[in-house]
């Protein structure tokens, strides 16, 4: 490419990002190997599109090789894939450039997408029926009854090893993955594909198997992919770990973009401290983003978000300049609490009817259940978004869906409005008879989903748009459809929030027990590492907490970085306990932090 173009695309770049140094750093560093500390709002996924179009724009990737870009939210890979292709015209002054064209020179998709583009391929390898595998049937290995209900010949003990397996993934155990490993997919390769089923971790450890017993295919994928670009990093897991260490040879760039503090996924098997020992095992070049964009108007939401991060940089000792002032209302019990929450939504709306509030929860429950009752009693109409992964409801919905999905494609696999309203169709009639908020919530996101998918995403090939939709029913998305949903008020967890944003976020049931809850850290804690003070619940650090506390910082900063204007927080002094009785309460240690004044 000649400099004066070179230097327009640049220039181009330059007044994208505002000057912002360590962004356009990122984005036109020659260096090989870069991980990049991206926190909430600082731009990270703008920075992932630009360094994309950048590479492209510049001519520095050579035809016919292409950047794989990986990410750990399937909603979050076609936005990019969107983004970019949007972005490249206007690097490149090419009025005639078709979005479809991005496909030629990234493929851009999440752990399993890309694992199962390589099993279409060359699963045949290991057994014929991978060729197919888009019309596999995705099941919870996890679950044993499950397994064992499937009439494939698994017995209890079968599923019982295939489980313990899964959960040695989650829990990051490496050796019992190791020894293992063979027999579990032993198991998937003679009872499940043989009948059209595959796990979802198997097609992760499969695309393993592939590239360590035929070390061809992978330096055919070193050559081919010879840019790796990973966003979400923080939320890799050890198998999706495996897969990158595999794809990055010593002649590979690689860039990956995360932020510790939003590692909220520990309990699903995100790696602790990934980014560090990836920064030392790669030999990668550390950039961290400074500016925060989201905040940089917001002097009061900046310091909030700056001292919590200040509090995980040196949990004994933060450097704290300022004390972050936040807006806390303390009620006497959760009705009182709950009638609050409801009139604060109103008062949001009434002053503007256009912005979106979320009230965020650390799970449902009794205390979540006074809320609704009193928005469903002043008829103030919410989006029901409490689910997370691990939901019954939440996984059976997507495995219904994906199974009905298979079971429609096989006579017409043409991705069209009609064809989708025809599915849809089918999976509401599979639920007619089911009227729970979950159910009909879920179903709302599913129409959300497909009608996007014929119109912001018209540009993908028919087979890219059967991947989208078959990522996010293996990966339980739907709930990243939640910011496209049109109200004002969704009540979500915080875990089904992450990488959305509202207007405003109010953070009820900040205390003991609730947030952080028991399974975390006040289990841990128990009136232990603690003193009530005046009501609130101050944490005493010391290191046999640190990795609960780090983990239930990361949650409460990920809470707190959904509002875009601001976040309100609210208590009781009494809270119901799961047997309905209350509980004498205090104010979440969270919010009694070094550098927060309530």
């Amino acid at each position: 490419m000649s400099e004066p173009n070179l230097g327009h695309i640049q220039d181009a770049i330059a007044q994208a990002h505002t000057g912002d140094k360590e962004q356009l750093q990122t984005i036109f560093s020659d260096d090989a190997r870069l991980i990049v500390e991206a926190p909430a709002g600082y731009g990270k996924t703008k920075t992932m599109i630009s360094k994309i179009a950048y590479i492209l724009a510049s001519g520095k990737l050579p035809r016919p090789k292409r950047i794989l870009a990986l990410t750990f939210s399937v909603n979050a890979a076609y936005k990019i894939k969107k983004d970019v292709s949007e972005q490249l015209p206007k690097l490149l002054e090419a009025g005639d450039f078709h979005p479809a064209r991005i496909n030629e020179r990234v493929f851009i998709s999440n752990y399993h997408g890309f694992c199962r583009h390589v099993l279409k391929f060359y699963g045949y390898l290991i057994h014929e029926n991978l060729k197919n595998i888009e019309i596999i049937r995705s099941i919870d290995d996890s679950n044993i009854e499950t397994m064992t209900n499937l009439g494939v010949g698994l017995v209890y003990d079968d599923a019982k090893e295939m489980s313990d397996l899964c959960d040695a993934i989650k829990d990051v155990k490496e050796k019992y993955i190791n020894d293992n490993v063979g027999s579990y997919l032993g198991r998937v390769r003679s009872h499940l594909l043989p009948n059209n089923y595959i796990t979802y971790n198997s097609i992760i450890l499969f695309t393993l198997q592939l590239f360590d017993d035929y070390p061809a295919l992978i330096k055919f994928y070193h050559k081919y992919f010879p840019i790796v670009i990973v966003d979400e990093f923080q939320d890799t897991n050890i198998i999706s770990y495996a897969i990158l260490r595999r794809l990055i040879s010593e002649q590979s760039k690689a860039i990956f973009i995360g932020d510790p503090l939003q590692r909220i996924y520990g309990f699903i098997g995100a790696i602790p401290n990934l980014m560090e020992k990836a920064k030392e095992q790669f030999g990668m070049r550390k950039i961290g983003l400074k500016v925060n964009h989201r905040f940089k108007d917001n002097p009061k939401m900046m310091l909030l978000d700056k001292n919590i991060r200040l509090n995980a940089e040196n949990p004994l000792a933060p450097n704290i300049d300022d004390n972050a002032i936040v807006d806390l209302e303390i009620f006497k019990d959760q009705p009182e609490e709950a009638q609050w929450v409801q009139e604060k939504i109103q008062d949001i709306i009434d002053d503007d009817n256009s912005v979106k509030v979320a009230v965020l929860v650390r799970g449902r429950g009794l205390n979540v259940q006074k809320i609704i009752d009193h928005l469903e009693a002043e008829e103030i109409d919410y989006f029901y978004g409490l689910y997370t992964d691990e939901d019954t409801a939440y996984i059976h919905f997507h495995r219904e869906c994906l199974n009905i999905l298979i079971s429609h494609i096989k006579g017409n696999d043409r991705i069209t409005r009609l064809n989708l309203k025809r599915f849809y169709n089918k999976v509401q009639q599979a639920y007619k008879n089911q009227d729970l908020p979950i159910t009909q919530s879920l179903l709302e996101l599913l129409k959300i989903f497909l009608d996007r998918l014929t119109s912001e995403y018209y540009f993908l090939t028919n087979e890219d748009k059967i991947i989208f939709i078959l990522d996010t029913f293996e990966n339980k998305a739907l709930k990243q459809q939640m910011e496209y949903v049109d109200k004002n008020v969704v009540m979500s967890t915080v875990h089904g929030a992450k990488g959305l944003e509202w207007d405003y976020v109010i953070l009820p049931d900040m205390e003991q027990y609730i947030f952080p809850n028991y399974p975390s850290l006040c289990g841990v804690c128990n009136f232990k590492h603690n003193e009530i003070i005046n009501g609130y619940c101050k944490l005493i650090y010391n290191n046999k907490i640190e990795r609960y506390f780090l983990e239930e910082l990361s949650v409460f900063y990920v809470s707190v970085t959904r509002a875009k204007k601001d976040v309100f927080f609210s208590s009781s002094q009494k809270r119901i306990h799961s047997s309905g009785q209350e509980r004498n309460s205090y104010v979440s240690c969270l919010l009694s932090l070094p550098g927060i004044e309530t």
